[in-house]
């Protein structure tokens, strides 16, 4: 099969799977595919199941670290069952292992499906919260205005405050166009403000969504610059009330369970962690069933990582319970002494 008749196939089968709005589909496969990064399975020229490795950045202490994102993977329905999927994941882990990618990430389309890639690996670490005013309420507005700015301004700005975040996915250039793209075509707007002297202080992603205004990212200098984009984004849509969509650590109230990560390479990812905290001590014991590569035990001291034999293991866990002690809430944290960090992504076209 050569690589526009994959691609054209791929396509056919995201559609055939997830319903979604052409005009969006067409956004993502003209601005996010490449080839390199799709994988499949196909039987008599047909393709039966697929899924996209997107690239990505997250901030990580002083480190930035590669994350693969896993898109759209699908199977058609005549050939579920038979672990395809299963196969294709695995095959994708060893591809981002050869790229140096310790990390995937992914949001599973339905509930159920966080069982289904618990048993390949992945853990529920991604967390959102959520903040609501209520349409009578009055943002200050003082100080600032809205304004057009260029893409690139636009960007700087976003990419400046993502990376503010001790753990945060981070979105590429092109990333960020089709991110613009797909707000506009869920009917909503993206809201710049400015302080008096011009500088570009606020960015807010605001949608439409039943019947309130959903910012499903908001990015502020302060918390004055926060409550002129709020101001500005009950605007577009007067009379609604507003949610606003926000870190872990941020969110006064409960947190809502977004998406999985998958440690892929984890001695890359443990050395990672050592040079960030260079104080830990401990030794690790990591299992693998998918991957072997990953298995042994770990020493991790005085900023670095090595593979030790016979050591008495400070920590015995399989793979996806390393990502929620690193990731997650998990009590083994505190008592192993490991400052474990929320990640967080937003606008992940999901």
């Amino acid at each position: 099969m050569d690589i526009q008749e994959k691609k054209k196939q791929i396509r056919e089968l995201w559609q055939l799977c997830f319903h979604d709005d052409e005009r969006f589909v067409n956004l993502l496969f003209d601005r996010l595919y490449r080839d390199e990064n799709a994988r499949c399975f196909e039987e008599r020229g047909v393709v039966t199941s697929a899924l996209q490795m997107l690239p990505y950045r997250m901030t990580y202490g002083e480190s930035v670290l590669p994350v693969s994102y896993i898109s759209g993977a699908a199977t058609r329905s005549e050939y579920r069952n038979r672990g395809l999927m299963g196969r294709l994941l695995c095959e994708s882990f060893e591809v981002m292992r050869s790229r140096a990618i310790p990390l995937s990430a992914l949001i599973p389309a339905e509930p159920w499906l966080y069982d289904y890639y618990a048993t390949k690996g992945y853990a529920p670490v991604f967390f959102r919260g959520e903040c609501d005013y209520t349409a009578a309420h009055r943002f200050v507005t003082t100080g600032y205005h809205r304004v057009s700015s260029s893409m690139d301004e636009l960007y700087r700005f976003f990419d400046g405050l993502l990376r503010q975040r001790p753990c945060c996915l981070l979105h590429e250039r092109n990333d960020f166009e089709v991110i613009c793209g797909d707000n506009r075509l869920d009917g909503g707007e993206v809201v710049a403000m400015a302080d008096e002297a011009g500088e570009l202080s606020a960015l807010a992603f605001a949608v439409p969504d039943d019947d309130r205004t959903r910012v499903k990212e908001l990015l502020a200098v302060d918390g004055a610059a926060r409550e002129a984009a709020l101001h500005e984004a009950g605007q577009l849509f007067p009379g609604r009330p507003i949610t606003v969509v926000t870190p872990p650590d941020e969110a006064g109230g409960l947190l809502q369970r977004m998406g999985m990560m998958r440690i892929v390479d984890v001695p890359l990812l443990l050395s990672v962690v050592a040079q960030n905290y260079p104080s830990w001590q401990a030794v690790v014991r990591v299992t693998d069933p998918l991957l072997p590569g990953n298995e042994g035990a770990y020493r991790i001291g005085d900023g670095a990582c090595r593979r030790v034999e016979g050591a008495k293991c400070d920590l015995d866990v399989d793979v996806a319970e390393l990502a929620l002690v690193l990731f997650g809430d998990s009590h083994l944290s505190s008592l192993l002494d490991l400052p474990a960090v929320r990640p967080y992504m937003s606008l992940m076209l999901d």
